[in-house]
């Protein structure tokens, strides 16, 4: 099941040897009408249509489909499937389990993000429906002998239709914030919109004010405010289209109820052969302050260790601090650059609501309070301990620890359960998600700079849960567009 966890349950593999072995006991039925899975097994060859789940004789359902790109064609070689609640995954933002080859998923209230994703009623089982992704077909086998499942084939295809129409207006939509086509802005516009958000920046109101009476290194945000934590981005575009794209996000923050927080180091490539190419980090950073002068409380960018013309930053030998200052001076011109310094210097470092904190890269290995983080500028090692550390590691003995999350929590005087998101530190180079890392529960990496897939965390109910994305090529679609 894949829905953002790099965590594997235990004994996952034992539950899909077992699957398999089995495979035999499952009768092959072609959905062609509904079916009544009463206690038996089915393996269903996958025909193109969407299935309906259905549960206490439709009192609530669920909806499978493959995944396709936004132009409805599949993206991959094998097929991937996603299961959504249809009642609420159009009208709010919401989440979704994938199955990719080789997945079990075990439908049922003993799982937590399962009852958090789909809401389900009381009237479902602890397990109530096995599903198999065996490559070729769906194997389904009901785990309550005394409930009906109907298996219910849509054959319309309404729900990607729904879902294509809803991500293409959606990709109008940032067409429409941007002003047009999403390409380098001339150097005029860019420094009118940088100085716009500079100004926007010295006054926002979710920011303490600092010693200086401006707005300090940490964004506050309200508890009802739905957070999108994106991780470092790396110029990737694309990815960031994708994320506008999917979900309701857009309309979500449009109408004041979500904000999206960007966990820094939006620029500086990391894909092979493009370390030293600084056009595609201009191009995202025109979008994101876009993105900010159009939702000015809704859109958040928290410093990282890239958002800097500093000569340390670097990758393999590549000197991309040095490259980025180049190129923005080259690009838009000396007042531009001294524009997006002062932007650098009037970025907040940490973002705090009562049920999560999030900055760019580790929490403080000493005591810190509320106050210092505020006042960061007056604690130059505090600034690089939240944009640079890293985890703990035996070839890593400075790197924060467990205890060190524990304190910082304490220190915003957050409960032990509330989540702690940083970027900065992929444990994979294609992967994006990573949950109780290093062992320590709620402390979890987000990073949306790779590709194939991109992830992130919401919150659904209250409750955060984590999202993955395939990466599309949206940039030429969105382009071709009408205004």
């Amino acid at each position: 099941m894949s829905h953002g966890s790099g965590n594997a349950k235990k004994g996952f593999f034992a539950q899909l040897k077992s699957a398999f072995s089995q495979t035999s006991q499952y009768t092959e039925q072609r959905l062609q009408e509904s079916y009544l899975l009463q206690g038996s097994s089915i393996k269903v060859p996958y025909e193109g249509h969407l299935i309906e789940l259905s549960f206490e004789k439709g009192k609530f359902r669920l909806h499978l489909y493959s995944e396709k790109s936004i132009t409805g064609e599949g993206l991959q070689e094998e097929e991937s499937f996603v299961l959504f609640n249809p009642d609420h995954y159009f009208s709010e933002i919401s989440g979704f389990l994938r199955l990719v080859k080789g997945d079990h998923l075990i439908l049922g209230r003993e799982d937590e993000l399962q009852r958090n994703i789909f809401k389900y009623p009381k009237a479902i089982s602890k397990r109530q429906l096995s599903i198999v992704h065996d490559g070729d077909a769906l194997l389904f086998k009901g785990l309550e002998n005394d409930t009906g499942i109907q298996l219910i084939p849509l054959l319309d295809e309404g729900d990607f239709r729904r879902i294509s129409k809803r991500r293409m207006e959606n990709l109008q939509e940032v067409r429409r914030i941007f002003g047009g086509p999403v390409e380098l802005l001339s150097p005029d516009e860019a420094l009118a919109d940088l100085n716009a958000i500079n100004q926007i920046l010295e006054k926002e109101p979710l920011r303490p004010k600092n010693s200086e009476d401006m707005p300090g290194g940490v964004v506050s945000l309200p508890k009802k405010m739905i957070p999108i934590i994106l991780g470092d981005l790396h110029a990737q575009v694309d990815n960031l289209l994708t994320i506008l794209s999917h979900n309701e996000f857009l309309e979500m923050m449009g109408d004041g109820k979500a904000v999206m927080v960007f966990l820094g180091d939006a620029v500086h490539s990391e894909m092979d052969g493009k370390l030293a190419e600084m056009e595609s980090s201009l191009l995202i950073m025109d979008l994101i302050f876009r993105l900010k002068l159009w939702f000015p409380q809704q859109v958040f960018y928290v410093r990282g260790n890239h958002d800097s013309f500093s000569e340390e930053i670097g990758k393999e030998g590549v000197p991309q601090g040095i490259l980025w200052s180049k190129e923005v001076k080259r690009a838009r011109g000396e007042a531009y650059k001294q524009a997006m310094e002062r932007f650098y210097e009037l970025l907040p470092y940490v973002a705090l609501s009562k049920d999560y904190v999030a900055c760019h890269a580790a929490p403080p290995k000493s005591k810190v309070t509320m106050d210092m983080l505020v006042n960061i500028h007056s604690y130059p090692s505090l600034m690089e301990e939240v944009t640079c550390n890293r985890l703990y590691r035996p070839n890593r003995l400075a790197g924060y620890t467990k205890g060190d999350v524990k304190r910082f929590r304490h220190s915003l005087s957050l409960k032990s359960d509330a989540e702690l998101f940083v970027g900065h530190t992929p444990l994979t180079r294609h992967d994006t998600l990573w949950h109780n890392v290093g062992g320590i529960e709620h402390h979890d990496v987000v990073f949306s700079g790779n590709i194939p897939w991109i992830g992130l965390f919401t919150s659904v109910d209250g409750h955060m849960i984590p999202l993955r994305y395939r990466s599309e090529p949206l940039l030429p679609i969105l382009n071709e567009l009408d205004d």
